[in-house]
This record gives C-alpha cells, sequence and structure tokens, in this order.
C-alpha cells in the first residue's frame, strides 16, 4: 500500500467579535494537528473495512441530520450493509447510488486505495455548535480527483473526537 501524504488545509471559520486572532489561530492550528493525525487512524480503519471503529466514533446519542437525530445503532446497520448509500460512500467498490462524478472514485476506500498521494485537509465550518475557532472537519483529498461523500466533521468531548452530523446527506 502506498503511504498518504498529510497536510493541512486550515480555511478560517469567520472569527467572532471580541477573539483574540492569534489565540484563535493558535488553537486552529493545535486541532488541526490533533485532526491529521485522527484523520491518518481513519485511512487506516476505511482501507481495513473496520466498521467497529468508525461506530466507535459515533456519539452514543446518534448523529445530527438537519434537525433531527440519526441513533447509532442505525449508522451501524448502514455501514454493515453492502445495500446503503452510507457503506457504499464510506467502503464501496462500485459507487454510492445515484452515480458519481466521472472520474471520481466511489468511495473513500476506493479513493484511498487508487490514489497515491491523498492528503487530509482540515478545515473549520462557522456555526453549528463550533464556536470562535469553528466546527473542525476533516476531507481527504487528491489533485484531479473529487472526494466521494462529505467531510467527516467532528467535536471534541472528554478528550476524545467525534463525528457529527456529516456521515449522512443532511441538507
Amino acid at each position: 500500500m502506498r503511504a498518504a501524504v498529510l497536510a493541512v488545509l486550515v480555511a478560517a471559520a469567520p472569527r467572532s467579535a471580541g477573539a483574540p486572532d492569534d489565540a484563535v489561530e493558535r488553537r486552529r492550528a493545535l486541532v488541526a494537528k490533533e485532526l491529521v493525525q485522527v484523520g491518518d487512524v481513519l485511512r487506516r480503519e476505511i482501507l481495513g473495512h473496520d466498521v467497529d471503529a468508525l461506530v466507535a466514533r459515533v456519539p452514543p446519542d446518534g448523529l445530527r441530520c438537519g434537525g433531527r437525530s440519526v441513533p447509532r445503532a442505525k449508522i451501524a446497520r448502514d455501514l454493515r450493509a453492502e445495500s446503503s448509500w452510507l457503506h457504499a460512500t464510506i467502503f464501496g467498490r462500485g459507487g454510492a447510488p445515484g452515480g458519481r462524478s466521472p472520474g471520481s472514485p466511489g468511495s473513500l476506500a476506493e479513493l484511498l486505495r487508487s490514489t497515491p498521494d491523498v492528503a487530509i485537509a482540515v478545515s473549520f465550518q462557522a456555526g453549528a455548535g463550533g464556536g470562535a475557532l469553528g466546527r473542525p472537519c476533516i476531507d481527504f483529498r487528491a489533485k484531479g480527483v473529487a472526494t466521494p461523500g462529505a467531510p467527516l466533521c467532528f467535536e471534541q468531548r472528554d478528550g476524545r473526537w467525534w463525528f457529527t452530523e456529516s456521515l449522512y446527506p443532511c441538507g
């Protein structure tokens, strides 16, 4: 297996009024460094088809999806079910139901297997409880290749990084 290239893209969320710019940027840099490490672990878990490891990153109360919550048990079932959108987007070989862009891999696993230089990009999205930093997200990227699925966003609880709502298309 080819080694992944790790990179950090810190796309800043709008600064909140009164927050010192340098303190926010230092905190973002620390969070980005942690999330690149989390992304490298996720890369191995996705390539290893380790459903249990991914489910372990879903909070016990499930994931937010728009104005509702998706229970952890449903996420676990969907990750295991080869016919589900979530399984196809994370692990599948033929692509997620509904098609894909020409030239793009059908799943994150396919992207990670087939592309030699995959970077882990970290961004911070405004809103949704992200505070002054913004909500931290990672995306696996490669030059000239569209990334399957949505960025994987996180929140930290008790020193651990948990997924938020971004495993499903929640628009």
